[in-house]
Parts: structure tokens; C-alpha cells; sequence
């Protein structure tokens, strides 16, 4: 499953004298909050272990990783299975991060780069959504054990 592609923004209305890789940094910052949690996809431990531990330090642009590792596509592999429950729902069903990340950061989208970015106030934006038990909560009890399916 594919949440986002950086193609999707700079490909679409995008300040002209912003370079492409302003267009990944909203989703970069999303992907470097998962990995801080652990939910990192095992494509990234097995294949590049080394630069997804330098993300969550601090010492690797998450954009930066993201271009060179993720082909600029947030996908189902880039996450764990509880990284992917979240992403779906957050991210992906729902459409509440891009609102989040507008009301948050709305002037900096794709004009800023991910360093301009206050990454403890875009933390607490997504553990205050993550914490308010509200997604996962409702998305876990739609869920049925794969014996219960048919």
C-alpha cells in the first residue's frame, strides 16, 4: 500500500523556485517519528541499518533517507505492523496527518526544509494523535483473527 509520493506534490501546485525534495520533507518527518518509535520496516533493518539508526539520531536528514532508500513513495514496507496500523488510519485513511501537518506547519509546506521544521513541536503533534487512543482504538476493533473471516 502506498500513503504518499513526493511526485503527488511537487508534480501538482508547487512554488516553482522550491526544489522537488520540499515535497517529501511532510512526509519524511512522518516516517522518521515511526521509525523513533520502533516501527521500523524490516526493509530498512535488513538493507540499511546502519543510516535508519543515524535517522532516528538525528545525524541523517529523514528526507534525505527517504529520497535515497524509499524511491520518495511511503509505503507498507517502510513500517512495522503497528507502524502500519497507525499509517493507515493516520495517514492514510483518514487524511488527519496532512490536516494535522497544515494547521501545524501549513507555511513551511514545501517552501522549508525539513531542518526549518521544529521536529519537537511535529513530534508532539503526532504523539498527542497517536496517544489519544482515538484511531488505533477504533481500527483494532475492526479487526478480526484471520480464523474469524469467513
Amino acid at each position: 500500500m502506498k500513503y504518499d509520493d513526493a511526485s503527488w506534490h511537487y508534480g501538482g501546485e508547487f512554488p516553482e523556485k522550491s526544489p522537488q525534495m520540499f515535497g517529501a520533507t511532510h512526509i519524511a518527518l512522518f516516517m522518521k517519528w515511526c521509525f523513533y518509535k520502533g516501527w521500523v520496516g524490516e526493509i530498512h533493518i535488513e538493507e540499511e541499518p546502519e543510516d535508519t539508526r543515524r535517522v532516528v539520531d538525528g545525524k541523517l536528514s529523514a528526507t534525505e533517507f527517504f529520497i535515497k532508500y524509499c524511491d520518495e513513495k511511503l509505503t507498507d514496507e517502510d513500517f512495522s505492523k503497528e507502524g502500519n496500523i497507525f499509517a493507515q488510519q493516520y495517514y492514510g485513511d483518514t487524511g488527519l496527518y496532512l490536516e494535522d501537518y497544515a494547521e501545524n506547519f501549513g507555511e513551511l509546506m514545501y517552501l522549508a526544509p525539513e531542518k526549518d521544521h521544529d521536529y519537537k513541536l511535529f513530534s508532539s503533534m503526532l504523539d498527542a494523535r497517536f496517544n489519544s487512543g482515538i484511531l488505533t482504538t477504533e481500527q483494532a476493533s475492526k479487526i478480526k483473527p484471520w480464523w474469524k473471516l469467513w
